[in-house]
């Protein structure tokens, strides 16, 4: 038998290698002859359908003349049992041209969408003069499914069908005369496990004028406020004023006469003693400036200025005393008489 070998990204050197590395190579043929570039397209990107919403209506019998106006998209969440004996969600669309049919009275209008034979959607609205203040609510809503495929896969009961019957609290939609619209999602529980989601819903289900919708009452969902924009100012906080006091110094006193054994001695009149000056402490938030006065001499420093000379008069009178008595001279204070 015949074998095929394929080498590629081939490079040999059996003979003198040097520093254990290729030597400068020598290309094939193959090689040298430059591949051609390879275009490729990049794989288109991939849309995912809008969802459908339907136009639907419901006349008057034997007319043309509508007395129901209904634009729908709604996605379904049933919850059914499998094959398996578990709980799983059939998750599907409102067709867009599901069939309408349904009935109009002054107090209560009701509009059934049938598709793939045995689904429906049954929504009823109603207005209650003592209650809506003349205006219109969904009344109640209801679904039926039959549990087959291909919107219920791998179902346990084929045959079967599901019923579920829900009373919305949405509270007053719009005025008589009035048209309802809710572009936003809108989640309405069928039970715990099911529900159905509303979008670009527009209704109005009494007081229809030349088959078209009358003044919109727009929901909650799609009004949207604007939070104000503010750019918060510089506060600033004004600096405290302090206004400083001018220093006084008490006025200067003269000390009482001193008395000595034998001596009366004044102190000179110029001879004060200053009493320490008063300071004053001011503050601002920033700094802390003391204002002080320079300080004058102490009481301690005046006393000893006058206490000194007279200690030395004492003793050279004392002196001059004794000398006299010595010499016999007698006292200098007798009386001359």
């Amino acid at each position: 038998q015949n074998v095929d070998i394929l080498l590629n990204d081939l490079q040999l050197q059996p003979f003198e290698v040097k520093h254990n590395d290729f030597s400068t190579p020598m290309e094939c043929a193959m090689d040298s002859t430059p591949a051609p570039p390879v275009h490729t397209t990049p794989p288109l990107p991939t849309t995912t359908p809008a969802p459908p919403v339907g136009h639907f209506n419901v006349t008057k019998n034997g007319t043309t003349d509508a007395c129901i106006l209904l634009q729908l998209g709604a996605q379904f969440s049933i919850a059914y049992e499998t094959e398996m004996n578990t709980t799983e969600h059939a998750v599907f669309y409102l067709p867009a041209d599901a069939t309408a049919t349904g009935f109009c009275a002054s107090d209560a209008a009701g509009i059934t969408l049938t598709f793939s034979e045995d689904n429906s959607l049954y929504i009823e609205f109603a207005n209650f003069a003592n209650f809506t203040n003349d205006e219109f609510v969904i009344y109640e809503l209801w679904v039926l499914f039959a549990t087959k495929p291909p919107l219920f896969p791998d179902a346990k009961d084929t045959n079967g069908t599901v019923y579920v019957r829900a009373f919305p609290e949405l509270g007053n939609l719009a005025p008589l005369g009035d048209s309802y619209r809710c572009n936003s999602d809108q989640t309405l529980n069928l039970n715990n496990l099911s529900n159905v989601v509303f979008f670009d819903f527009k209704v109005q289900p009494f007081q229809v004028t030349n088959n078209t919708f009358g003044k919109e009452s727009v929901c909650d969902l799609d009004k949207t406020t604007p939070q104000p924009i503010t750019t918060p100012q510089a506060t600033t906080t004004p600096q405290a004023t302090t206004t400083l006091e001018p220093t006084t110094a008490p006025p200067e006193t003269t000390p009482a006469n001193s008395t000595s054994t034998g001596f009366t001695t004044t102190a000179p009149d110029n001879a004060t003693t200053a009493a320490p000056t008063t300071s004053t402490m001011t503050t601002t938030p920033v700094s802390t400036t003391k204002s002080v006065s320079p300080p004058g001499p102490s009481g301690g420093v005046i006393a000893a200025a006058v206490l000194v000379p007279l200690i030395v008069i004492i003793f050279a009178a004392a002196g001059f005393l004794y000398y006299r008595k010595r010499r016999g001279l007698g006292s200098p204070y007798k009386s001359l008489n």
